[in-house]
């Protein structure tokens, strides 16, 4: 069988992906030469328009982390780091990093690999002139992967990625919209395989999964629909536990969930001020700004659309832009009638405090629901 033919089960192929993290690409898929990123604003296209496959570097949960690494340094950016210096990513082509967070920024000036490429979108994605100078950049970023990969930067190539991304990326909307019917974990674990699988692999074994994610599809009645909202959650604890408690996920903006996947980029523009377009009007996270209320507005029309009555910002420690929103986007969600639950994580592995928090947190929800009727 050829790495782009799905398996004979699908679903079991795309779990087992999403369980096997950034670390197992050589064993799964021998002979395919992977570039790492850890941002979803990185130009996956770019990465395949020169012969490569994007991977998604994701922290290890049970990693043991560099002791010699400031104490304020997210657990994410601590764990791949001492995967990388124990040679776990030596396979890898290349890193690619996108400015966000100081301390990402900081972590591509000691990342082990040598050949590291910098995206720098500009902060204000829909300020004066952000769209041009990010055309720029990204063209700029084009040519020197093209030179890191010995290929000429050929749009030709370019649009033939952007066709894939865009089918793998309307795959994924189309399973987020499935998710009030479906287990949390599941479409948590299919969206994070489509960040480690090559794209065309993940698009198949997806598009074969179908009929079986289909069949799996319930009304979810008597479960509290939550939105959760965060950066980086590497395993799927959280989601599973949220179901054991008897709700549910109808809606996610985490940066390693469908965020990671949203908006497609237009086939008839020019292929690279297309790319900027798409990453200028797609959901933002904290990093990025377009205004003021952009985000707390388009969490508060996401959680009406699903039907979340809750939400839960996931706040990773020591993440600093997330936490800067918290305020504000739970001050909106409740003045919209959203109870809102602010939970800390340190590494993606909630356990049982977390559980206690969330249990009273789903509680609430159902003393609520007796007070209404």
């Amino acid at each position: 069988m050829r790495a782009t033919e799905p398996a004979s089960d699908p679903v079991a192929v795309l779990l087992a992906a999403a369980a096997s993290g950034s670390s197992a690409w050589p064993d799964l898929y021998p002979g395919r030469r992977a570039f790492g990123y850890f941002c979803s604003y990185w130009p996956e296209e770019l990465v395949l328009s020169l012969g490569w496959e994007p991977l998604r570097i994701l922290p290890i949960a049970k990693r043991a982390v560099p002791g010699r690494l400031p104490a304020y340094c997210c657990f994410p950016a601590r764990s791949c780091l001492a995967a990388a210096e124990a040679g776990e990513y030596d396979f890898l082509i290349g890193a690619g990093f996108t400015h966000t967070c100081d301390t990402m920024q900081s972590l591509a000036g000691i990342w082990h690999h040598r050949d590291t490429f910098q995206l720098v979108p500009p902060v204000t994605l829909q300020g004066p002139g952000a769209d041009a100078y990010c055309t720029v950049e990204m063209r700029n970023l084009w040519h020197r992967l093209a030179a890191r990969a010995g290929r000429e930067a050929d749009p030709r190539e370019l649009r033939k990625a952007i066709s894939l991304m865009n089918r793998v990326r309307s795959l994924a909307l189309r399973l987020d919209e499935m998710r009030p019917g479906l287990p949390s974990s599941l479409v948590a674990a299919v969206l994070r395989a489509g960040q480690l699988m090559p794209r065309a692999v993940f698009a198949a074994a997806l598009e074969a999964a179908w009929p079986e994610l289909e069949a799996g599809v319930d009304d979810g009645e008597g479960r509290h629909r939550l939105l959760i909202s965060g950066s980086v959650l590497e395993e799927d604890g959280l989601y599973t536990m949220v179901e054991e408690l008897g709700a549910r996920v109808v809606a996610d903006d985490t940066c390693s969930g469908y965020r990671s996947f949203d908006g497609l980029v237009d086939e008839e523009k020019e292929p690279v001020a297309a790319l900027v377009r798409r990453l200028s009007v797609r959901a933002s996270c904290p990093c990025r700004h377009s205004s003021l209320n952009a985000r707390p507005d388009y969490l508060s029309e996401l959680a009406r659309l699903r039907g979340a009555r809750a939400a839960v910002l996931v706040m990773r420690k020591y993440c600093d832009p997330h936490a800067w929103d918290a305020t504000i986007v739970s001050e909106k969600l409740r003045s919209s009638g959203v109870s809102v639950l602010i939970l800390e994580l340190e590494t993606g592995t909630a356990g049982a405090q977390e559980k206690v928090r969330l249990e009273a947190f789903l509680e609430c929800l159902s003393d609520l629901d007796q007070e209404g009727q």
